[in-house]
Parts: structure tokens; C-alpha cells; sequence
């Protein structure tokens, strides 16, 4: 049985009018083999972080198919469900839970249950927090280059401009985007410099074994799921400063590490991986306690 590990950061922002609470995790990667006793344990310790979010960011599904398996997909639905009663949980999506429009149906059935919020290239703002959520392209994963392309997120940042320009002042402003890889292309961060945390999924810790997470340097990875050999921003947290702004990623190391459907063989692998989380606490407070 897969272990949960949890880890912490503790975001300073002025603009904090309370401290708030987030719970960050990514890559569930629900299929037919995945184990209600494992939605029912993360479930449970994300309530012990008692957050006032939830944030999923990407991939919450393997493949569209298993939303027309209605037995299966019930515990899904009943995860998320049952979750929503003690946090607010805003989705945005990954390269697996979308093909086609008809693939929608199923994300716009969760966006209807009370406290769950789809964001599908949309936001949503309170007042403490605002949280954008970016729908990445197909042609951003799926290209002649064989590469994630930063041109691509770019044209999609400018098409959906109501994310990154006029964005409120005085509270924290977060940006769930699936996928992290090009998040440190500085003209990536000229579109996102209003934001103050951009909170990514994707990696899957870069494939990093918890043997090896002290040996290989931060944010390094073994393999990218491009299939590219030591990507530089797989896991952890980073710091960029555009504009004398400082802005945040962290990237969620994966509810599942290895996907059915990249290959059933090393999907069986699974339990050798932990279940991550990420807490993250945004306060305007200093101090040891909170640096």
C-alpha cells in the first residue's frame, strides 16, 4: 500500500488577509485498477489538513474511456463528493483527461456538485484568494518537435487574456497549470508575472525514487514524461523574479507515479512510489515559525 507523503511550504504573501491553507496534489490518474482504498486514504489525509482549498492540477482521470464505466467511475465521483463537504476543490485539466469534446461531459457533470469548481481557462475569486486554472492546448504536449512548446503556451496565455491582465491587487493570485515544464521560459513568465504561485503536476516527481531524492539535485528528474532524460524542473519548488516580482512553482510529485495507460506492465509498479501531497500555508506573517 502506497505510503502518503506530505510536504510544506510557506508562502509569504502581503496580501494575505488570513492564512490560508492549501492542499495541492495532482496525477491521480483514475483508471479500472485504481483502488478505492487509496482515494479513501488520500481523502483522509487531506482532511487532517483540515485546507481551505483543494487543488487538483491535471489528470485526475487516465483516459476519458473509464467515465463511461458508470460502476467504476462512481467512486470517483463519490471521492470528489464526499471531499467537497470539508473544502472548496478547484480542478484544472491535463493532457490525459481531454481528447475531444465530448470528453467534457464528464468534467462538466463534477463542475455541477456543490463546492467543486471546474476551471476549464476560467478562475475564481473570493476574498482571500484568486485562483485561475489553464487548459493547455494540444498541440503544447503533441507536435512535429516532439517537445512541450512554449509558443504554443504562449498563444494560449494571449487567446485567454482575462487570466493574465487586470488581475486583482490585494490577495494572493495562484495559477494551476498541468504542466511545468516551460514555466521557467522567461517569456512565460513576462505573461504570468501578476502571479504569485504557479502550482503545476505533470513530472510525477520526475520518476525520482525516495532513495535517490538527496543524490539527484533539486528540481532534476530521471525522466521527463516526454521521455527526456534528466529534465531541470521536475519536482520541488523554485523561485523566478520577473519584474522584481517573485514568483513561486511547485510541483506536486503525483498521486500515481506510473500510468496504466502509458503501460500495464509498469503500472503494476506502482506501490514502490509514495502518494504525494503538498501543504502549502500563504500567510503575511515572518518570523522562524513561518520562514
Amino acid at each position: 500500500m502506497n505510503r502518503v507523503r506530505r510536504k510544506i511550504d510557506i508562502i509569504y504573501n502581503e496580501y494575505a488577509n488570513k492564512d490560508i491553507t492549501l492542499i495541492h496534489i495532482a496525477d491521480i490518474h483514475f483508471n479500472k485498477s485504481t483502488k478505492y482504498k487509496k482515494l479513501i486514504r488520500l481523502k483522509e489525509n487531506i482532511i487532517k489538513n483540515n485546507p481551505d482549498y483543494v487543488v487538483i492540477t491535471g489528470d485526475l482521470i487516465d483516459e476519458p474511456s473509464i467515465t463511461k464505466d458508470k460502476n467504476k467511475i462512481k467512486e470517483l465521483i463519490f471521492f470528489l463528493t464526499s471531499l467537497s463537504k470539508y473544502s472548496k476543490i478547484l480542478i484544472s485539466l491535463g493532457n490525459h483527461d481531454i481528447f475531444k469534446e465530448e470528453d467534457y461531459k464528464f468534467f462538466r457533470k463534477i463542475n455541477d456538485i456543490n463546492n467543486i469548481y471546474l476551471l476549464d481557462n476560467e478562475y475564481y475569486k473570493d476574498e482571500f484568494i484568486y485562483i485561475s486554472g489553464i487548459t493547455l492546448p494540444s498541440n503544447y504536449y503533441y507536435n512535429i518537435y516532439h517537445d512541450e512548446s512554449s509558443d504554443a503556451l504562449i498563444n494560449h496565455l494571449n487567446q485567454n487574456r482575462k487570466l493574465i491582465s487586470r488581475l486583482p491587487v490585494n490577495i494572493p493570485k495562484i495559477m494551476l497549470i498541468h504542466s511545468p515544464i516551460k514555466l521557467i521560459d522567461n517569456n512565460v513568465l513576462e505573461k504570468l508575472h501578476d502571479y504569485d504561485l504557479l502550482l503545476s503536476g505533470h513530472t510525477h516527481n520526475g520518476m525520482v525514487p525516495n532513495i535517490l531524492e538527496k543524490i539527484i539535485p533539486d528540481n532534476y528528474g530521471i525522466i521527463a514524461p516526454n521521455k527526456k532524460l534528466f529534465p531541470r524542473l521536475a519536482r520541488g519548488k523554485m523561485e523566478k523574479y520577473i519584474k522584481n516580482h517573485k514568483i513561486t512553482i511547485i510541483i506536486n510529485g503525483g498521486v500515481t507515479k506510473l500510468s496504466l495507460k502509458s503501460s500495464k506492465l509498469l503500472s503494476s509498479f506502482n506501490w514502490l512510489y509514495d502518494i504525494s501531497i503538498n501543504k502549502i500555508i500563504i500567510t503575511k506573517k515572518r518570523g522562524k515559525k513561518y520562514e
